[in-house]
């Protein structure tokens, strides 16, 4: 089955502390994905194929509603379905990601023998997924025009202090309490570090030599630009209701 195999993709050589996945089977054949980090939260690397959905990243969904999603990927693969007027079928994961909560469908188990050495999957990069617009326009400019997508650099020509692993355990923190504000905590949190990753990515952006490495670093600085909007958005959805 597909979905068994992109879940157990997914699984393979997670890093992110207590990150996991959730794969949705959903009854109209559709397979939609998502996990506990953030919203729109892609692992560098990780490549989803055409086919598949990440739930957090569907802009059809409005950013309040995903916000209660956050750190609770069961809740949105039911709230994806009910978006879109259908069911979830199955939901596939391993024993332990199965612990304390009820998936409310069927469960399909992943053991450690069905997890592949090596996960990488042909498919979309983050940006494609969460902005696909913008990562057309970026593919669409030549080399020599990537610089002209970027602001003047900044004054300082110190690459600015990486504090991405303190901010990164923030992220995570939230994860190890059930508080029912631990959804805001991260995203907030989320926020923080996005906005970080920005300015490293945009100082790569302006100091790369080799135009593929530039084209990467500016993709990263417009993904987190992106995230770092919709979780504010979510955040201040929230507040006001």
């Amino acid at each position: 089955m597909l979905a068994q195999r992109i879940a157990a993709a997914l699984n393979a050589g997670i890093i992110d502390v207590g990150f996991y996945w959730l794969t949705g089977l959903m009854k109209d054949g559709t397979i939609v994905v998502a996990n506990n980090y953030g919203l729109g939260y892609i692992p560098e690397g990780v490549n989803l194929p055409e086919n598949i959905r990440l739930a957090t990243a569907d802009e059809s969904i409005s950013a309040t509603v995903r916000g209660t999603w956050a750190t609770y990927p069961i809740l949105a693969l039911h709230g994806w379905a009910q978006h879109h007027d259908t069911d979830l079928r199955a939901v596939i994961a391993t024993e332990d990601q199965f612990k304390g909560f009820d998936p409310g469908a069927a469960r399909l188990v992943l053991h450690p023998d069905d997890i592949p050495d090596d996960g990488t999957m042909a498919g979309r990069h983050r940006l494609q997924v969460i902005a696909p617009d913008a990562a057309t326009k970026l593919a669409a400019v030549g080399s020599t025009g990537l610089s002209e997508l970027l602001p003047p650099p900044p004054t300082d020509a110190n690459p600015p202090e990486d504090r991405r692993s303190n901010l990164w355990f923030e992220v995570f923190r939230p994860l190890l309490s059930n508080v029912p504000d631990r959804a805001e905590v991260q995203l907030a949190n989320f926020v923080t570090y996005a906005d970080h990753a920005q300015e490293l990515a945009l100082y790569r952006a302006h100091t790369a030599v080799d135009p593929a490495d530039q084209r990467a670093a500016i993709a990263d600085w417009i993904y987190w630009q992106h995230l770092s909007v919709l979780m504010s958005d979510a955040i201040s959805s929230e507040a006001t209701v």
